[in-house]
């Protein structure tokens, strides 16, 4: 098993095998004051082995500061089975979306952290970013 992709956006959904992606890929949230709740979409692709299939796979999902201190867990499953016709050895890919509003308590680093796989050999992950502060933007000038 391998953690084949992970990132950040703002909003995801997995449809019909497909993900759907919206503000994806940033580092970065903005906000005008600390504490502040951002929105924040965690998606994971695990690559699933063959022999690897039709047992249930955990996944933990965690938001944390750079001092480890947890503000949300995730924790959840994927369990692929062997499709009619899948050439043996094949591996499979499962996805994860996971959308969730976080309270961030001030500005700073913090990470998503993504653990996939039970305890005798997980694969991790980790997915830095920063919550800065960005003022109100001045009011609209009129002639």
């Amino acid at each position: 098993m391998d953690i084949q992709f992970a990132l950040l956006a703002d909003h995801a959904e997995i449809v019909s095998g497909k993900l759907y992606l919206m503000g994806g890929g940033w580092t970065t949230s903005y906000a005008p004051a600390a504490p502040a709740t951002i929105r924040l979409a965690i998606v994971v692709g695990v690559r699933v082995g063959w022999e690897e299939t039709n047992q249930p796979v955990p996944v933990r999902m965690t938001v944390e500061n750079d001092d480890g201190q947890e503000f949300v867990r995730i924790d959840g499953q994927v369990n692929v089975g062997r499709p009619v016709g899948l050439a043996p050895g094949s591996s499979q890919l499962a996805q994860m979306a996971a959308n969730v509003p976080v309270a961030l308590p001030a500005f700073g680093g913090y990470r998503v952290h993504i653990v996939a796989g039970g305890e005798a050999s997980p694969v991790e992950e980790n997915l830095p970013f920063r919550l800065e502060q960005r003022g109100e933007p001045p009011p609209p000038r009129h002639p």
